[in-house]
């Protein structure tokens, strides 16, 4: 699936690409097009790259050549129309050969800054006969103009022109003939430096986007993940979106550490506010950081690389489609049950799955669901509040409040029930005490084998 595709998936990938501070529209474009890396080597191959471009920026000097690379590339224009017409013998208008001048010029002066920035980067192409093709008077400006010294019959016709006082339609009729000449003349010429345009074109938009990618590494800190196969586990995995919001505000976001296994489903218990939908959304996030090359919000980290992401986020009803959160919820999981028979390539992200069952069906869905994901060998993590205990899973839990404190680390679960926190999270609210009393008073008395 291409970029763009998982904006629609309520993890925070959107608010990712918009934190990139991408130069080019361009850039932008080819990224939201690209589709998600899943071989090893293509995503290890990002990672050379941007571990390059980290190391180089933290040097002063070089760091403040990349921002004058960045400043140059907001000129950066898709003009894949254009040099395709050029290809196909179109003879291009004015605008077109600006066009085709600027991409030259500003190859030219970006590529000597991207060679200090990463060596595995490829190299731009050598664009200077573009330039001088297009500038034949050494201005060196961002602009174009069919100078006199493409033809010596312009200098002349145009000298008449401007000391004739009146209209000559003759004249302006010649001017335009020439001119026209020197366009088809320049076309025939550009035509084999075409593919070093396109080239050129698209190594300056990696170039960009690899930029964006690496600032936002430093700016968020955060990691190159190891690539593995078996397992993905995080180490003080944390939410950048969520942590810059609560730094605002002068509080601290609690980052968590966690490890799932593939063919090993892991079970996540714990109250409502425990952190268990943020866990996940976070997974997911991480997930999509990692594949895209943009490293990964923890302390560090290593992650498995997979095809397919299901993430069910809790959020199941489909009004356009006239579905109750329930039907909703079901047509979701059947949709990754399906898609796990074909493939095991999958992380399924499991938010309070049969949520608005009672609890002893819900309770039978979430195990014999979770049942299938292990004999799949699925990557898979699952957030509950039923007591489910099915066999072969990982059990972690959210520690829970603390001295009236909520403590959101995760740790291993003991077995047993799962741990009642709703109403200790009620009191730290401040939540009617007569109504928490009475809850559980009926825990204790009349609810206690449930």
């Amino acid at each position: 699936m291409k970029l763009r595709s998982y904006f629609e998936m309520p993890c925070g990938m959107r608010e990712v690409f918009a934190s990139l501070q991408l130069s080019s529209p361009l850039s932008g474009h080819l990224l939201l097009e690209r589709e998600m890396p899943v071989a090893s080597y293509k995503i290890a191959l990002l990672y050379r790259q941007l571990e390059d471009a980290v190391n180089a920026l933290r040097d002063n000097n070089i760091c403040n050549r990349a921002e004058i690379a960045k400043s140059v590339l907001t000129g950066l224009r898709d003009i894949r129309n254009t040099l395709s017409s050029i290809s196909a013998g179109k003879v291009p208008d004015d605008i077109e050969l600006y066009e085709i001048k600027n991409l030259a010029m500003i190859s030219e002066r970006v590529r000597p800054i991207l060679k200090e920035i990463s060596q595995s980067l490829p190299g731009l192409p050598v664009l200077e006969p573009v330039v001088d093709l297009l500038d034949p008077e050494s201005f060196r400006v961002p602009s174009f103009y069919i100078y006199d010294s493409y033809d010596s019959r312009l200098s002349e016709i145009r000298r008449e022109i401007k000391a004739s006082s009146a209209f000559s339609e003759e004249l302006y009729s010649q001017c335009a003939l020439i001119e026209d000449e020197v366009r088809r003349d320049l076309s025939v010429r550009l035509i084999p430096f075409v593919n070093d345009l396109n080239d050129a074109m698209h190594s300056l938009a990696e170039a960009d986007i690899l930029l964006a990618k690496a600032n936002l590494f430093i700016k968020w800190h955060l990691v190159i993940p190891e690539i593995s196969e078996k397992e993905t586990s995080y180490t003080e995995m944390f939410n950048p979106e969520i942590s810059e919001l609560l730094g605002h505000k002068g509080m601290v976001y609690q980052p968590v550490s966690l490890m799932i296994r593939k063919g090993t489903p892991t079970l996540l218990v714990g109250a409502n506010m425990g952190g268990k939908s943020v866990t996940l959304r976070t997974l997911a996030l991480s997930q999509l950081m990692f594949q895209f090359g943009l490293g990964v919000p923890a302390q560090c980290a290593e992650v498995i690389p997979i095809h397919q992401i299901h993430f069910l986020s809790g959020d199941y009803q489909d009004i356009k489609k006239g579905l109750s959160s329930f039907a909703a919820e079901m047509r979701q999981i059947d949709k990754l049950l399906r898609d796990s028979e074909k493939s095991s390539s999958i992380l399924a992200l499991l938010d309070e799955p049969a949520k608005t069952t009672n609890p002893y069906e819900g309770r039978a869905l979430v195990e014999s669901l979770l049942s299938i994901l292990k004999e799949r060998g699925i990557l898979s993590i699952t957030a509950t509040h039923y007591n489910a205990d099915p066999e072969g899973c990982v059990k972690l839990r959210v520690k829970g409040m603390e001295n009236g404190v909520m403590n959101y680390q995760i740790v291993c679960a003991d077995g047993g029930e799962a741990p009642r926190e709703a109403i200790n999270i009620a009191k730290s609210l401040g939540i009617d005490e007569r109504w928490l009393n009475e809850a559980v008073r009926l825990m204790e008395n009349k609810y206690n084998n449930i």
